[in-house]
C-alpha cells in the first residue's frame, strides 16, 4: 500500500484515482470524481467513501448514493462507483487517515489560548480556545490541539498530531508524527514509586520522561506515567484503549494492542505485537515476548518468555489453562457423584439399622 507518512492530513479532498493508487485497487468509477470524507455505509453521502463486505452493507452504501465504495470483485456490481481491492475494511481504515478529522481543523491559534515563551511551530497548526502551552514548546506540521488541552514545558511534538479535548501533556514529554491521544488522557504524571521505613512512605523523585513513537494511539482517560529515571516508551503503531494505567519505566514494543482497564505495572518490557486483553494485569519488572496475547482478566506474574496465548491467575499457556478449567468442572460433577454415593449409603445403613 503506497501511503503518504509525511504529509497524511493535509488534503480535505481526493480524486478517486488518487485514492485507487493508494492502496493499489482496481478503479471502477470516474478517475475524476471528488471524495471529500468517508462513512460507514448506513450514513455515507454522495462525496463520500465506504466500503461493503457482504451484500447487507452494498445495499445500504447504493440506497444512501455512496460516492466511492471499496468492494471485493465478488461483491462489485457494474452500476457502483467502486474500487475493488482484496479487504475492504482494511483499505477504508488506510484511506481515512488520509483526512483530516475536520472537527479540530481551525488554522491558527485561538485568542483564549495560553502560549508560553519559546514557543515553535510548523505550518497549518490548529490550535483550539483554552488551550495552554509551556514555554519552550515545539509542535510540527498540521498538529491539532482541540480545546483545553495543555503541554508542559520542554515538550516536542512531530507532524500530523490531534490531541482531543482536555489531554495532558506534562513537561519534558516526546511524542512522535501522526499520533491521536483522546479525551482527558494524561501522559507524563508522576510514577508511583515511594520507599517505606516504619509504617511512612517517602515519593521517590520521577525524573525522567515519557516517549510516544510514531502512529500511536491513545484511548480516553489512560494515564502514562513519566520514568522515575530514562524513559518510558511507547513502541511505534501501538493502540492503547480507554482506561488503561501504564507504569512508570514501561517499554512497550510495536504494534502492540492494548485494551481498556488494562494496568501495567513499573519497569515492564513488552516485546512486539503483543496484546494484553480488557483487565489484564501485569506485574512490575516483567519481561513479555513478541507475539504473546494475554487474555482478558488475566495476571501476569512472571515473565514470558515464548509467544503465545496466557490465560488465567496467574497466567499460564491458554491450553494449560483449558486442561485446568475442565479438569475443576469434572472435580464439580465428582463432587456431586460422591454426595450422591453418600446419600445411597446413609439409605443402606439406616435400612440395616432398621433390619436388626
Amino acid at each position: 500500500m503506497k501511503e503518504s507518512q509525511s504529509n497524511q492530513v493535509s488534503k480535505f479532498q481526493f480524486k478517486a484515482s488518487e485514492l485507487a493508487e493508494l492502496i493499489d485497487g482496481t478503479l471502477k468509477a470516474d478517475p475524476e470524481l471528488e471524495i471529500n470524507g468517508y462513512r460507514g455505509a448506513g450514513s455515507v453521502s454522495a462525496k463520500q467513501l465506504t466500503y461493503a463486505e457482504s451484500d447487507e452493507y452494498l445495499e445500504a452504501a447504493m440506497k444512501n448514493s455512496a460516492g466511492l465504495v471499496l468492494v471485493t470483485a465478488d461483491l462489485y456490481q457494474d452500476e457502483i462507483p467502486a474500487i475493488i481491492v482484496d479487504n475492504p475494511k482494511l483499505a477504508y481504515a488506510r484511506l481515512a487517515r488520509q483526512f483530516p478529522d475536520k472537527r479540530y481543523y481551525k488554522p491558527g491559534i485561538a485568542d483564549s489560548a495560553i502560549i508560553g515563551a519559546g514557543f515553535e511551530s510548523g505550518e497549518d497548526i490548529s490550535i483550539h480556545p483554552g488551550a495552554i502551552i509551556g514555554d519552550n514548546v515545539f509542535i510540527g506540521d498540521r498538529v491539532r490541539i482541540a480545546a483545553g488541552v495543555i503541554i508542559g514545558d520542554n515538550c516536542e511534538l512531530g507532524d500530523d498530531i490531534l490531541l482531543h479535548p482536555g489531554v495532558k501533556i506534562m513537561a519534558e514529554t516526546w511524542i512522535g508524527d501522526r499520533v491521536e491521544i483522546q479525551a482527558g488522557a494524561v501522559i507524563g504524571s508522576d510514577g508511583y514509586g515511594y520507599v517505606s521505613d516504619a509504617g511512612k512512605h517517602y515519593k521517590m523523585p520521577q525524573l525522567g520522561q515519557v516517549v510516544i513513537e510514531d502512529d500511536v494511539e491513545i484511548g480516553a482517560l489512560t494515564a502514562i506515567d513519566r520514568a522515575a529515571n530514562e524513559k518510558t516508551v511507547i513502541g511505534q503503531g501501538t493502540k492503547i484503549d480507554n482506561l488503561v494505567q501504564i507504569g512508570h519505566n514501561v517499554e512497550a514494543g510495536r504494534d502492540n494492542l492494548i485494551v481498556s482497564q488494562t494496568g501495567i505495572g513499573g519497569s515492564t518490557k513488552l516485546g512486539a505485537r503483543v496484546t494484553l486483553a480488557g483487565q489484564a494485569g501485569i506485574e512490575d519488572h516483567i519481561r513479555i515476548a513478541d507475539d504473546v496475547t494475554v487474555t482478558g482478566k488475566a495476571k501476569v506474574s512472571k515473565d514470558i518468555k515464548e509467544s503465545g496465548f496466557y490465560s488465567g491467575i496467574p497466567a499460564r499457556e491458554h491450553r494449560e489453562y483449558l486442561k485446568e478449567a475442565a479438569g475443576i468442572r469434572r472435580i464439580n460433577k465428582l463432587k456431586k457423584e460422591i454426595s450422591d454415593i453418600k446419600g445411597e449409603l446413609e439409605e443402606i445403613k439406616n435400612y440395616l439399622k432398621e433390619e436388626d
